[in-house]
């Protein structure tokens, strides 16, 4: 394949050299013969011991008494001109040669390490791969596979321009280089994504030590034109014999490490194991299924009550996404939601909930039943949409209902991924009349000033605080705290997560407008919830 890819290479570059070229260049060597015979016809005239006019005057009468002398010159004069030529050819000949051999060393540089690092690049590592699993199987040692990837790359192209992006490219590959032993290899193999090799790996070796010092020498600050930039990365290690005898498979389990140590965090380390491997299998089979899910009719809306903490009453609910898969049974959203944002399903998902959600209500209220606020729970995704509020007027008009009858609820991280474009988000979202909540509070880093501006019409604890209500004096005094907050801010205040008459008792005490938890009732489905609006379990 590799000498395959060379002979294109070199016949695209011959095609190339024949376009660039001049007319002169093309036939430089008929140029230089003609040049020759012309200095030759001047060596003929300036010859004193040869008459030329004569000669050709002899020659253009037919006349054929040539002297020995005449013959002799010519002959000589003849001669000389085709050694001249036949000199220059040679010489010609080995130029071209010579070109010729430093174009192919060229193109099998380029075809075998990256232009811009000159790394080896992924052609080279598996040919490197194989010959070391060869040596590897002689000597009876092992190899590990080391498959680096760097996280949000696109951020630094999109600051420092591609050039800032390839000399950070070029310094990571430096910095990599510095940790090889003699005889291992770094490649490049993709735009982010570098591979070490590391032969004749022995029990001694500490494999995780060495992982970590490229993670935490990968980390350290960068300087691109004059300013600081870090990253972040994440590797993955496969080892043989024990986790492949084959180059491609150790090259894709070692991704398949990396890219489960990349869901943990940052700068993660992971082992390929059997177990990551089948937990990565059920990962892809969930994400093939959920690309059908909504076409198939799997998904549905289950309904949790928000109960008024003075009347009792429902006077909200909130809609959680629930999927029955034949193949995969029940999924928690915990387990499907992650999955459908990284393969770009959570926006054509979350459209679903915000459609069926906003029916479903219009039509309890159509059907007699007080009117209560629907809540959807809502992705950083889709908050970064463009004219995300007209697919929410949208929702609201093919529905018929009225938008004080819709709530939209952002986790805090959802917010502070981009606070100025979260800000500007909700402002459109606010304007169409909804209402705006902010989930799971105290969880994540947002900032009083930030809260003030982000146009909130409810603050909802999460239930981590609630949870050892009353027995932790801690998360009391954290709670309290929390409503003191909400209500300088004229907030709604909804607790989650209550689950006992205490911890009821406790929110009932300290002002809290509304509650929500397994004290009340689970997320239950359309119909069951509608038993609990003629005839609550909790009064």
């Amino acid at each position: 394949m590799a000498t395959h890819n060379v002979s294109k290479a070199l016949t695209r570059r011959s095609e190339e050299q024949a376009k660039n070229e001049s007319l002169f260049q093309r036939f430089s060597m008929v140029f230089e013969s003609l040049v020759i015979v012309l200095i030759t016809a001047v060596l003929m005239w300036s010859a004193q011991f040869v008459d030329v006019t004569a000669l050709v005057q002899k020659l253009s009468s037919g006349q054929h008494s040539w002297q020995l002398g005449d013959v002799v010159t010519i002959f000589g004069i003849a001669v000389f001109g085709f050694v001249v030529i036949l000199i220059r050819y040679s010489v010609y000949l080995r130029r071209k040669i010579r070109q010729q051999f430093v174009a192919e060393e060229e193109i099998k540089r380029q075809a075998f390490f990256d232009t811009l690092t000159n790394l080896p690049n992924k052609e080279l590592c598996h040919n490197r791969l194989e010959h070391a699993l060869s040596r590897a199987a002689r000597n009876n040692t092992s190899i590990a596979v080391l498959y680096i990837g760097i996280d949000n790359f696109q951020t630094v192209n999109a600051q420092q321009g591609q050039e800032g992006g390839d000399k950070l490219l070029l310094q990571i590959s430096k910095r990599l280089s510095s940790q090889l032993r003699s005889g291992d290899t770094l490649a490049r193999i993709s735009g982010v994504d570098f591979i070490i090799l590391l032969e004749a790996v022995s029990p001694s070796d500490n494999i995780n030590l060495f992982a970590d010092k490229v993670l935490s020498k990968l980390t350290k600050c960068y300087r691109i034109a004059m300013q600081e930039v870090y990253i972040t990365g994440n590797v993955g290690v496969a080892v043989y014999p024990n986790d492949g005898e084959y180059g491609k498979a150790l090259i894709k389990h070692a991704n398949t490490a990396m890219c489960f140590a990349k869901e943990q965090g940052r700068n993660r380390l992971a082992f390929f194991s059997k177990e990551l491997h089948e937990q990565m299998n059920i990962k892809k089979k969930i994400a093939e299924q959920l690309r059908g899910a909504i076409k198939r009719d799997e998904l549905v809306l289950h309904f949790q009550p928000i109960i008024s903490t003075h009347s009792s009453e429902i006077i909200a609910v909130e809609a959680l996404l629930r999927w029955h898969n034949e193949l995969l049974g029940d999924l928690a959203p915990a387990v499907f939601i992650p999955i459908a944002e990284e393969i770009g399903m959570i926006t054509k998902i979350g459209d679903w909930v915000l459609a069926q959600a906003c029916i479903q209500n219009k039509t309890w209220q159509q059907q007699g039943y007080s009117s209560i606020v629907m809540t959807i729970n809502m992705s950083v995704m889709q908050l970064g949409i463009k004219n995300y509020a007209s697919t929410v007027s949208a929702s609201l008009t093919e529905s018929g209902l009225a938008p004080q009858y819709l709530e939209l609820e952002f986790t805090e991280n959802t917010l502070m991924k981009d606070a100025k474009q979260s800000i500007v988000k909700l402002k459109e979202l606010s304007a169409l009349g909804v209402s705006i909540a902010l989930d799971d509070f105290g969880t994540g880093y947002s900032s009083i000033k930030h809260l003030a501006k982000f146009k909130l019409n409810k603050l909802k604890i999460d239930g981590s605080f609630i949870k050892n209500i009353p027995l932790n004096n801690g998360d009391i005094i954290a709670t309290r705290s929390i409503i003191a907050l909400a209500k300088q801010l004229k907030l709604h205040i909804t607790a989650e997560g209550v689950e006992t008459v205490k911890q009821s008792e406790f929110m009932t005490e300290n002002h809290v407008d509304s509650m929500q938890g397994y004290h009340f009732s689970r997320p239950v489905s359309a119909e069951a919830f509608e038993q609990l609006l003629q005839s609550p379990t909790w009064q």
